[in-house]
């Protein structure tokens, strides 16, 4: 074997080592074919206002995407990492997202209506746990809900 055929090999082997982050382009070409993107790598990945609305998202990997405005409605993000993301003003209604992680994620804005919240890590050092309880009850924006008295 030439010296440069195991460089190709050692390259090979990186890329199958590490995955590799899907692109914005990527995403919205994927979402064009299916709506099974389950276990997927989206860190860190620009898709703000991108619909992923009935989608299996089960362990994707979202952790400091922008999903500012992004659609996620009826979607299945059980045990997904949206850690640390950009979650403002993104739509969860009807979305089940037991056992996803949301901690540090930026949830302002957002609206939870009727979302499964089972067993979620919840970012409630930023946004209080009454404002995202109100957001799945009432399909209030998280954050914009009505104080008593106010």
């Amino acid at each position: 074997m030439r010296l440069d055929e195991e460089r190709d090999d050692d390259m090979d082997e990186d890329k199958m080592a590490k995955p590799q982050t899907l692109s914005r382009k990527e995403v919205l070409e994927l979402l064009m074919e299916t709506k099974e993107l389950r276990k997927l790598d989206m860190r860190k990945a620009n898709l703000v206002k991108v619909d992923f609305s009935g989608c299996d998202l089960r362990e994707t990997n979202f952790s400091y995407a922008n999903l500012k405005e992004a659609s996620f409605r009826g979607a299945d993000l059980r045990d997904a990492s949206l850690w640390n993301a950009n979650l403002e003003s993104a739509d969860f209604t009807d979305a089940d997202l037991e056992g996803a992680d949301l901690d540090y994620s930026k949830l302002r804005g957002a609206i939870l209506l009727r979302a499964n919240l089972r067993r979620v890590s919840l970012p409630t050092e930023l946004v209080p746990r009454e404002d995202i309880i109100a957001s799945v009850e009432t399909g209030c924006k998280v954050g914009q809900r009505k104080r008593p008295g106010a």
